[in-house]
Parts: C-alpha cells; structure tokens; sequence
C-alpha cells in the first residue's frame, strides 16, 4: 500500500509532466532573405504573429540571410542534411533543389485547396516530374523607377523606349557631383543576371534558341551593348539592395526592379520621396518572372510536417493574398486577390498587376539549366563583371561566356 506521502510526490511528479507537455515549444526554422525587406518584411512579420495564434505552442524563428549568399548557404544546409523546417526559395532556383530530391510533393495536401484553380499559370514553375513541389509566392513584371526631378532638371522626358532611356541616364549622370543616370547592381551579385536578362529580354531576344545557347546571336549582343552603356552612368561596386537606396536618396536618376520597391519609396526622406515614381519598363517587351516560393523539405518529422503546411497554407487564403498584394506591393499569385473596387483606388498596384500579366519570364527555361542555376548565375555573373570592368568587345565576351556554359553545363 503506498503511504499519504508517496501519494503526494506522485500526483506532484504528473502534475509537472503534464505542465511540461502542455508548455512544450515546437519551433520552425524559417531562414528568407526578405525579413528586413521593406513591405515583405512587413507581411511576414504580420503572417508569423497570426500563424502563432491560431497554433499555440508552435513559435516560427525567421532570420535574415543576405540575398547574395541564400542559395550557397541554403545548399550546403540540404547537402548536410540540414535543412530549414519552412522552405524559402528564390524561384530561379527552384529546381536545382527539387531534382536533389531535397523538397516534398505537396500534391496531396494542394488537393484540399483551391490554389489549382485560382492561382495563376505561373504556379505551374512549382512543377517537378508531374509534381507540386512548392507553392509560389509571387510572379512579377519589372517595373521603372525614376526620379521626377533629376530627369526635369536634365531637360529630359520620361524615356518610353530603351534608346529613349539611354539618352536619359547619360543626361542624368554627373559623376563629380555624385549623380548616376543608371542603379545597377556593379559587383558579382545574383541579380547581376537579372538586369543583362532583363536589357536582353526587354529588346526581344533570347538567350536560348531551341535547345540550345543563344548568347553570340547579333540580337543578344546588341541588347547586351545597350546594358553596357547603361552600366557606365551606374556607381560602381554596389549590389542590387544599395543601387535601390542609392535611388531612394536621390543618387541615382533611374532603376529597374521588381514592384516590391515601391514599398521603399514610401520611406524614402523627405526631400526626395516627392519625386520617386514608379511606371512601365520603356522596353518593347516587359521582362519578369517567378520570384520566390515555398516548401516542405522531404525530410522532415510527422509532427513538423503538419504545422509547415499549415503556414505554407495560410499564405494562400485569399485573406493574405490581398495582405500580401497590399503590403508588398506586389501582386499575389491568387487572380483577383484585390477587388475591383479595391484595386481601382490603388493606381500603383493596378499599374504592378499590369506590367505582372504582360511580363515574359527572363529567366532560363532549359530544364538542364535550371537544375544548374546557381552554377550558371555565378558564371554568367562573372561574365557579367568583365562586361562591366574591361573593354573587351561584347562579342568576344559573350562567346567565351557560351563556351564556358557549354562545358560546364552542356545542354545535349
């Protein structure tokens, strides 16, 4: 028979393990490179705190990797078996993660939803061997962000075609003065690749033809001559996130990028914020593309699995679609995420949905590429780099460019 004080030290002892079950904290690994991200920060901040309240006891750590370093860093954490417990990818790199075997089909959990049919074609990027593996985030169009006043003071309307364009950033550039025409990224960085594709893609040629590389076409070289001149007015040495301050300071006069800057013009001092202004890309054809998406790594516990769909999830319902849409700035894969009448009282977001639905994707659609992108982006960045740097002939340049790619990562 147990004693009065046994009894006592055994209820305690569950009552303990009870508390203690019931204060058990699952925590999400949620690495992005947008945390500090004006307006996506924003929204992921606003979609964690609602994720923990409907699911107590689960707690997301999302932390900042710099953009230029995420998809190393990500593959060297899946090649350790390591991988995060929320999935953030840059689109681009998609597959190069999914043909690895790293990332989960999620077909039987898009099933319960109605993402199929409400999300737009671009989601179908998510695709890996007749599977959904991801759920896409945003696909874009680029935009042009210019500077009212700089273009005013140069004697110079706002450019409507690439020829236009460079006229202005020539007249907008005073480099004693510390005045650039152009904001680029100058320096080996991810998006180098971005803005060649984009003067590339923008001027209607293509990198590829057929099934093979394109880069010595008289088409390509031409526009890359253009990219060339425009970099000549652009500082140097800077990436992509100091090229959009630069702009935002009123250093530079013109930008290309995605829509989610202009949720940085609203932040922009005083003295410039007036003048910023955001409008089509004055190319004959508006470059864009996938940008980023999730996904449930493929190894990964019942209980994990569970509560990383239900945050993909939420991304989707048509509440923090229109969240998204509103506090990014950019538009939501979810077709009319904003009403109308919603719509109709934002120009800016009309204005992103527009250049989003006449966009044609930059980016590389070779399967054999795509599964090589981070490889590819570095050797084209470094292409990108002499480009920049030297006066070798841009024919010259994008040969030696194609022969390295074609060695590295042979198409056939």
């Amino acid at each position: 028979m147990i004693g009065k004080r046994w009894l006592t030290i055994l209820m305690w002892l569950v009552v303990v393990s009870t508390v203690g079950a019931q204060t058990k904290t699952i925590e999400l690994d949620f690495p992005t490179w947008q945390a500090e991200e004006p307006g996506a920060g924003e929204y992921w901040t606003e979609l964690i705190k609602a994720f923990e309240a409907k699911n107590p006891g689960v707690k997301v750590k999302k932390t900042q990797v710099p953009f230029r370093e995420y998809a190393d860093k990500m593959t060297v954490r899946f090649a350790a078996n390591n991988p995060p417990d929320i999935v953030h990818l840059p689109s681009r790199n998609f597959l190069a993660f999914a043909s690895q075997g790293w990332l989960a089909p999620l077909d039987e959990y898009l099933a319960q939803t109605d993402i199929k049919s409400t999300y737009t074609r671009m989601n179908d990027e998510m695709l890996y061997n007749g599977k959904y593996h991801g759920v896409l985030v945003m696909a874009y169009g680029m935009m042009f962000y210019y500077n009212e006043k700089m273009l005013q003071d140069a004697k110079v309307p706002v450019p409507k075609t690439s020829d236009e364009l460079l006229k202005a950033i020539t007249a907008t550039t005073d480099v004693n003065a510390g005045r650039f025409g152009w904001g680029a990224p100058t320096t080996e960085h991810p998006n180098l690749v971005v803005e060649i594709g984009s003067w590339v893609t923008g001027d209607g040629a293509n990198l590829f033809k057929g099934n093979q590389y394109n880069f010595t076409d008289p088409a390509v070289i031409k526009a890359v001559d253009k990219f060339r001149a425009a970099v000549k007015n652009a500082p140097k040495g800077v990436q992509s996130e100091q090229a959009r301050q630069l702009f935002v300071d009123g250093k530079v006069a013109m930008l290309r990028d995605g829509p989610w800057v202009a949720a940085a013009l609203k932040k922009a001092p005083d003295a410039t914020r007036p003048y910023l202004k955001m409008g089509m890309m004055p190319f004959a054809t508006i470059p864009g593309g996938t940008s980023n998406s999730l996904h449930m790594p493929a190894k990964l516990d019942a209980e994990k699995r569970k509560y990383v769909w239900e945050f993909i999830r939420l991304t989707t319902t048509p509440e923090w679609q229109a969240k998204y849409t509103l506090l990014s700035n950019s538009p939501a894969p979810r077709r009319n995420a904003l009403p109308p009448a919603e719509l109709a009282q934002r120009p800016d977001l009309a204005l992103i949905n527009k250049s989003a639905t006449e966009a044609v994707n930059l980016f590389p659609e070779n399967v054999v590429v795509r599964e090589n992108y981070n490889e590819y982006a570095k050797i084209f960045s470094e292409a990108g780099i002499r480009l920049i740097t030297t006066e070798r002939l841009t024919i010259d340049v994008m040969r030696d460019l194609q022969a390295e790619l074609s060695k590295r990562i042979p198409l056939q």
